[in-house]
């Protein structure tokens, strides 16, 4: 959903359209400029150019990116850009820090890079193509391109398998994307192969994995096959970390208080509360979502949830990927950022209950995270992003001041108060910005500010490193912090007055969020420190005190970055890549005067063009006919329009059908409309003894009842938030019957066809057949924050509360109420559904009764699967009406798929095992309803066609049963099942039947 609407502007480079709206024209320029760097060192590995400049959509900050119209479906915290194929546009945000913007650019460019090749490459490929190459080899191509082989932290990922004996071979990794990486195992990948054969070999093997698949590309480029380059790869990187200078042993520091086994995979961003009593932390404990959960410091035990974006609807989405919280000083609440309503917002909770005591916006700074506590308990500071640069900011709870503290196109990141109130030190890449370096990388180092005069001071230690999450020690005179400036990544001290330096741990893999820049370390005034650890692919929270660390002093200006260097450690082909990205600032930037402000152009393209296939009928007894469909997308730039067209046929020329939409997404109101003529086909075959030439003889006739639809409409949405929004639209219609007769001879086998006029079909159907139109206004309540499972929502709630009003040849309201809830008790959800539809008014019944046994309502009443000795105080004319009301009760059990979630692990096999219980009336105006078993007789009435029609109480259908539902790849969900119908004679026990549709 959009908050508000944005207006971009373009600025034209020799290779690129930069769209953009910040207000900051030095770093869109700085950005234009980047492009082009990166444009010219992936050109030399791709050996192709752009024949047309390549668009980019630069949004603001994270939130505002998280609302783009360019891409279809959410976009989570995790996505730090994306590019999309058709167009090759690369859509990012400006991020907290300068070097994850250089490198978000660069990555997706790459991609942009990897489109073009398969699109315009010739005959050889297309853009389909790309179902041939591996994720890991797509991304783990971008990752190597824009950070190279040195990177300390996918380093750590690949000493974590080796240590663990899980260097996958690429079978694996294309298999088990969940637990091989795609990013950090295909970088490892691309890297071995640059350092081994060459960079060079790099694109030969892109294209002929593009062609035939990368286990035949491999065999085409290097002559043998996948598998043994896996253990050629394997074989290099356990050479190269057998060898390291660090215990693979060693156990780490302190106790791991938060794990896999008392919670979930993902624990970080741990933050200890000041008396050393609490630790909050993000985790995925629940599967579905990462939440805020509070535990004890010392023993581990979870408390409860402080906040949970399913529960709390103030919350869109966690900060917790590169974000933390913190206690105030006298550890009674916790105070950290969400996304909420489109932008960042401060949120404080009780810590004793979880009750929400504030939820602020930040003034015009929508993006901000890691949030410090001052000892004044009513000050907090945070790292914000205004105009595109990372500031450190003041906010006082009580007088809602906010206050900028530095302000400057740096970046300033993770602040953290002294005890005293008087500093706060921060990491920074002032330094690194200020030097003369050559490599793409912008490293961060320390800094304090002085709280009342603004002065920055520089704390000069492992300069060229990554230094982050700095605290202060208990009584100020030290400050912790992480870096790699050995290649691995671990915790050091630096003593302020002797400007000493110790290295406080030593481990073979590191302490580490879920990215390099995610907070990993926590202290307490008490001396508690916890921070989390990185090991088998897991996240731990370790606490320890100060004093169980055994502190080695080192010195603060050597920085060795061999253990980051991804294997093998020597260069044995043409090395362009590596030696390009050290050379980064040296590559000549386009003058000012090569960026020119150029009119937005919409450029409405087509964004997909798909086809449901084709069929051919002929010589069958009712003629030929054609079965075939397609339909396409066109959109401009930004999104901010969509045209959607479809055309499709089934059967003769009549059953042409085809519709044309407009949507505009530009504001927050979605809105559009919408003309189509659909054709519905319907059939029945009936016994008749009729005279067709030869005198009356039983005649086998099978009739066709087609319905045209003729439709212009229109409709508008208002998001309140991303789970909920008010829905309105109307729409103008003309309805139209054609009814042909296929007749047969039952005695002679001759037959023929005729077109029965409408009025002889009202007849024979006791319908109305004649053409009429009607207008309809709706309007509609809609709520969902389900969190689906493998086949139906396991967790959430899902609502719609509607009014329709129809009028002109007919005239009645139509009221439709559906309320769903999911609650999850590990490991089964409990799921309940009230649903109804209801018309009402003069016209009601002019339209096809409502029918309750669809299998989607309640199981085991389907019409096909009724008996031919048919109660009848009960039969399937029951379940018909002009209205109905379904109630389902669901025990789900996931059974087979994911190892977290299901009882039986499955790779291929997703399926959801329910136990059911289904209830349902259909009933008209002039029923009587009763609840129970067996409907008692009312009267005898004379039919529409002359029949004598005994009447009886509509009562609830009832079933029960249980059923499995299958996901087939995503593509479709079956639900076989095998129910018993209570209400049902025609049957001894129970009935099969089969549902194509997810769980409700």
């Amino acid at each position: 959903m959009r908050y508000k609407s944005l207006k971009f502007q373009v600025y034209g480079t020799p290779h690129f359209n930069l769209h953009y709206y910040l207000q900051n024209d030095t770093l869109i320029r700085w950005l234009a400029k980047e492009s082009e760097v990166w444009y010219e060192l992936h050109q030399q590995v791709f050996r192709d150019t752009f024949l047309r400049k390549n668009p980019i959509i630069l949004y603001s900050n994270h939130p505002e990116f998280q609302q783009t119209t360019t891409i279809q479906g959410e976009i989570g915290v995790g996505t730090g850009g994306v590019t999309e194929a058709f167009k090759t546009r690369v859509v990012m945000p400006v991020m907290q820090i300068n070097h994850q913007t250089r490198h978000v650019l660069g990555h997706e460019l790459v991609h942009a890079f990897q489109y073009r090749v398969l699109m315009e490459g010739g005959d050889s490929t297309r853009l389909e193509n790309i179902g041939n190459i591996p994720l890991w080899m797509v991304e783990g191509m971008a990752e190597y391109f824009s950070i190279g082989k040195k990177d300390a932290f996918t380093a750590m990922w690949m000493r974590d398998a080796y240590i663990n004996n899980d260097i996958p071979s690429l079978r694996a990794m294309t298999e088990n994307m969940n637990r091989y990486f795609p990013y950090r195992f295909g970088q490892a990948f691309w890297a071995y192969i640059g350092s081994t054969y060459g960079d060079t070999v790099i694109m030969p093997l892109f294209k002929a994995t593009a062609m035939y698949g990368y286990e035949m590309g491999i065999r085409r480029v290097f002559g043998y096959d996948a598998q043994t380059l896996s253990n050629l790869w394997r074989n290099s990187m356990e050479n190269a970390y057998r060898n390291l200078p660090v215990d693979t042993g060693k156990a780490p520091v302190g106790r791991s208080i938060i794990n896999s086994k008392n919670s979930g995979r993902l624990n970080v961003s741990p933050a200890i509360s000041p008396d050393g009593k609490y630790v909050a932390f993000m985790s995925e404990r629940d599967l579905f979502s990462i939440d805020l959960f509070l535990a004890d410091a010392q023993t581990g035990d979870v408390i409860r949830k402080l906040s949970s974006r399913l529960t709390n609807t103030d919350i869109d989405e966690f900060s917790y990927l590169e974000s933390a919280g913190a206690f105030s000083p006298d550890s009674k609440k916790f105070a950290f950022s969400v996304f909420s309503r489109g932008r960042s917002k401060l949120m404080v909770v009780d810590v004793a209950n979880g009750k929400t005591l504030a939820l602020e916006a930040m003034g015009d700074i929508t993006e901000f995270a890691n949030i410090a506590w001052a000892p004044d308990g009513e000050t907090v500071a945070f790292s914000g992003l205004k105009n595109g640069h990372s500031d450190i900011y003041l906010y006082n709870l009580n007088t809602k001041k906010l206050t900028q503290l530095t302000d400057d196109w740096y970046s300033d990141f993770q602040p953290s108060f002294s005890h005293d109130g008087r500093y706060i030190v921060f990491s920074t890449d002032r330094v690194a910005l200020q030097s003369d370096t050559r490599s793409v990388d912008i490293p961060m180092n320390i800094a304090m500010v002085d709280v009342e005069t603004g002065e920055i001071t520089n704390v000069d230690v492992f300069q060229g490193a990554n230094n982050l999450n700095p605290q202060f020690s208990a009584d100020d005179s030290q400050i912790y912090f992480l870096s790699n400036s050995d290649g691995f990544r671990n915790m050091y001290r630096y003593t302020l007055a002797e400007r000493k330096v110790e290295r406080m741990t030593e481990y073979f893999t590191g302490i580490s969020g879920i990215t390099e820049y995610s907070p990993a370390l926590s202290l307490s005034v008490n001396g508690d420190v916890v921070y989390s650890y990185y090991r088998r692919n897991e996240y731990s929270v370790y606490n320890a005190k100060v004093d169980e660390f055994e502190p080695k002093e080192v010195d603060p200006y050597v920085v060795n970055f061999d253990a980051a260097m991804l294997p093998p450690p020597e260069n044995l082909g043409v090395d362009v890549v590596n030696a390009n990205l050290s050379n980064f600032n040296l590559f000549q930037r386009i003058s000012d005067k090569q960026i020119s402000s150029v009119a937005y152009k919409p450029n409405f393209k087509l964004d997909y063009l798909a086809n449901s296939g084709m069929g051919l009928a002929v010589g069958s007894r009712y003629g030929a006919g054609i079965a075939s469909g397609i339909q396409g997308m066109f959109s401009d730039i930004l999104g901010h329009n969509q045209i959607f067209a479809a055309l499709s046929i089934n059967g003769e020329i009549y059953d042409f059908g085809g519709q044309v939409a407009y949507i505009n997404q530009r504001s927050r109101i979605n809105w559009g409309g919408a003309v189509s003529h659909i054709p519905f086909m319907s059939g029945y075959s009936l016994y008749s003894q009729r005279d067709v030439g030869n005198g009356p003889e039983p005649i086998l006739d099978t009739y066709i009842i087609r319905t045209f639809q003729q439709q212009a409409e229109a409709f508008g949405a208002y998001p309140f938030s991303r789970h909920h929004r008010f829905e309105m639209g109307g729409a103008f219609a003309r309805y139209s019957y054609r009814v042909d007769r296929w007749w047969q001879s039952y005695l002679y086998g001759y037959g023929g066809r005729d077109r029965v006029p409408n009025d002889e079909a009202s007849g024979i159907f006791g319908g109305n057949f004649n053409a009429f139109t009607i207008q309809q206004i709706n309007t509609s309540f809609v709520g969902d924050n389900a969190v689906f499972g493998i086949a139906a929502p396991l967790q959430g709630f899902r609502y719609r509360v509607g009014m329709e009003q129809y009028f002109g040849d007919f005239n009645f309201r139509a009221y439709t109420f559906d309320l769903r809830k999911y609650n999850r008790y590990q490991p089964v959800t409990i799921a309940a559904r009230a649903y109804t539809y209801m018309r009402s008014g003069r016209n009601e019944d002019a339209l096809f009764p409502l029918f309750l046994g669809y299998p989607h309502l309640i199981r085991g009443y389907e019409s096909a699967s009724f008996r031919n000795n048919m109660d009848q105080r009960f039969n399937f004319n029951s379940l018909m009406g002009t209205r109905i009301a379904v109630f389902n009760f669901e025990v789900r059990l996931p059974f087979t798929g994911p190892e977290r979630l299901a009882v039986l692990r499955s790779n291929m096999l997703f399926s959801d095992l329910n136990f059911f219980f289904d209830a349902g009336l259909a009933w008209d105006s002039s029923s009587k309803v009763a609840f129970r078993s067996t409907p008692r007789y009312l009267e005898t009435v004379e039919a529409s066609n002359g029949q004598m029609v005994d009447v009886y109480e509509r009562i609830p259908a009832l079933s029960a049963g249980v059923s499995l539902r299958v996901n087939l790849f995503g593509a479709m969900v079956l639900e076989p099942y095998y129910a018993f119908p209570f209400q049902r004679t025609d049957v001894n026990f129970g009935t099969f039947g089969l549902n194509f549709a997810p769980g409700w």
